[in-house]
């Protein structure tokens, strides 16, 4: 099943930048079963019990950093979790 993973970056400002990626579930049979690999995988990265926080690059996907973003200053290094749905797209080259 192909699923695409919408995600985004709110930097110190609260500005938003938004990415996707297709990726191909072969450990997971549902979209909720990534939610919670994630989850799993990003335990020591959740700041808020209602957001999921996750480093895409870590999973080598595209990241949606501003291009001035500065981890010295107050911007976090931590993506949100939008949306994970089915989809009929090609997925990404990494599979989960």
């Amino acid at each position: 099943m192909n699923v695409e993973v919408s995600y985004l970056y709110r930097d110190a400002s609260n500005y938003k930048q938004y990415e996707s990626v297709v990726v191909k579930l072969v450990d997971v049979d549902k979209p909720e079963g990534l939610e919670s690999l994630l989850r799993e995988q990003f335990a020591d990265l959740q700041v808020w019990p209602d957001v999921l926080h996750f480093r895409p690059e870590g999973l080598g996907w595209p990241t949606a950093y501003f291009e001035d973003h500065d981890e010295g200053g107050d911007d976090l290094d931590l993506h949100e979790l939008e949306s994970i749905v089915a989809t009929r797209k090609a997925p990404f080259d990494h599979l989960l």
